[in-house]
């Protein structure tokens, strides 16, 4: 059978654990949906957890870490070492893959679980089959929901354009470094037929920023991905 849990990814750097605090709410607000449950751990206790985690592999000091949380329905929250990045801090991820918009519903919502990042796996070797390494879900409705399991941002010129979704701390740190990067940034429904309309389709994750260079054949720019990963990399936005 297979596990079933809520996850988060959290990005850290210098041994400073990045939007723990929305990571929680995250986390919280999945559980109470789905497993009926408060998720409200101590902050501190939690941070001090990952801080142990960190030391036990020894991650080198010059570029970030990464640490998941896999929240049980039973309200057990374990710790995993997740790799090591590329980059220090956020940023602009050099590589900028071509991507294919698919159709899939997920269960029981939007939520950050195991079903989730099992249908993504399922779609991301759709895509593959189909020339392209990331997928752009879509749902049933025909309305764009997330890019290789992360927020899509859609930009043209200074405004940028994310559809709805349950609470997450990528969407948060995103919507912060749009911010401080002189943009707007609107949250609406996006159909999968006005994605070939916008000048640039970027999503962001722990990892930082990613930029698509392609989707769905339409040539993509990364000038405003490029702005809101410096952003990102340049402020904590009140950590």
């Amino acid at each position: 059978m297979t596990e079933a849990y809520i996850h988060q990814t959290i990005h850290t750097l210098d041994g400073n654990v990045r939007h723990l605090d929305a990571h929680i709410a995250a986390a919280d607000e999945a559980s109470r949906a789905l497993f009926g449950r408060a998720f409200r751990p101590d902050t501190a206790a939690l941070a001090a957890r990952i801080g142990a985690t960190l030391a036990a592999e020894r991650p080198p000091h010059d570029r970030s870490a990464f640490v998941r949380l896999l929240l049980a329905p039973c309200g057990e929250a374990t710790l995993r070492f997740a790799g090591v990045s590329l980059y220090r801090g956020y940023d602009l991820r050099t590589v900028r893959p071509e991507a294919v918009s698919l159709v899939y519903d997920l269960p029981l919502g939007e939520y950050p679980t195991s079903a989730q990042e099992a249908a993504d796996a399922l779609a991301a070797a759709r895509a593959a089959a189909l020339g392209a390494r990331c997928a752009v879900r879509c749902d049933s409705g025909g309305f764009v929901r997330s890019a290789d399991g992360a927020p899509l941002f859609a930009a043209a010129g200074h405004r940028a354009v994310t559809p709805p979704g349950p609470r997450s701390a990528a969407a948060t740190a995103a919507a912060a470094a749009i911010e401080a990067a002189g943009m707007t940034l609107e949250v609406r429904p996006l159909r999968r037929e006005e994605l070939t309309a916008f000048e640039e389709l970027f999503y962001f994750d722990h990892r930082g920023v990613t930029s698509l260079s392609r989707c769905d054949g339409a040539l993509l720019m990364d000038i405003a991905a490029a702005r809101v990963a410096h952003a990102a990399a340049a402020g904590n936005f009140g950590e």
